[in-house]
């Protein structure tokens, strides 16, 4: 899997904070972990029939809050802070809650 880490670029109406971009500019990085699906909705809305799914990421390498995950040709968002696990033995694991929508 890839995690895209975007570049900040001046919106289009040249406001302060700056917009994210995570075009093929935007720095990445390849990681070995594990992806666990999680849930599924498909909120009703007018005009729109958008399928949210929420995915869980297992990985020993530290994930940004705005980084994207690229994985086997779908792209997901991070959803909130990523957690980290540092057990009394072992190494130190992340937990990142995913989020992808279509539609």
């Amino acid at each position: 899997m890839t995690l895209v880490d975007p570049l900040e670029v001046e919106d289009q109406y040249g406001n302060p904070s700056p917009a994210a971009d995570y075009g093929p500019g935007a720095p990445r990085r390849d990681v070995r972990g594990y992806m666990q699906p999680h849930t599924s909705t498909e909120p009703a809305e007018t005009g729109r029939q958008p399928k949210i799914t929420r995915w869980r990421l297992f990985t020993y390498l530290p994930v940004g809050a705005r980084e994207q995950v690229e994985w086997r040709g779908r792209t997901f968002r991070v959803d909130g802070d990523p957690e980290m696990w540092e057990p009394a033995f072992g190494r130190t694991r992340f937990w990142v809650r995913l989020t992808e929508v279509e539609g």
